[in-house]
């Protein structure tokens, strides 16, 4: 695996972390604007944690590829992922990758970095 791979990875185990702590933290926030905002925060984190997961999985080679579709004005065309536009660069498009919970069984799949496991 590559280290490109272990890194994202990595990544992907803290921002799930982070967003475990704005989900505890958000039933206690007392204050009307500062619940707004981690609720923000969380809801963000989320889209973070969808698209690090296609990028692993882009990285990994575990998607097929094919042309990028382009817009009129040469540009990718945008999806909701704000990695849309980058992986269709690549030639992935994310529209033929199903649905999220499929995703995430196939991350599940594959092989843990030893070297960033808890001890």
């Amino acid at each position: 695996m590559s280290n490109a791979v272990n890194a994202l990875k990595l990544a992907l185990e803290f921002e799930k972390q982070a967003l475990e702590k704005y989900n505890e933290a958000i039933p206690h926030v007392t204050n009307k604007q500062t619940r707004e905002a981690v609720e923000k925060y969380a809801s963000e984190k989320n889209g973070q944690i969808d698209s690090l997961h296609w990028m692993i999985m882009a990285e990994a080679g575990q998607l097929e590829t094919e042309e990028a579709p382009v817009a009129e004005e040469g540009a990718p065309k945008a999806g909701k992922c704000p990695f849309t536009a980058p992986l269709a660069e690549m030639g992935i498009d994310i529209t033929k990758m199903g649905d999220m919970p499929n995703m995430a069984e196939m991350m599940k799949e594959m092989p843990k970095d030893e070297t960033h496991t808890k001890s």
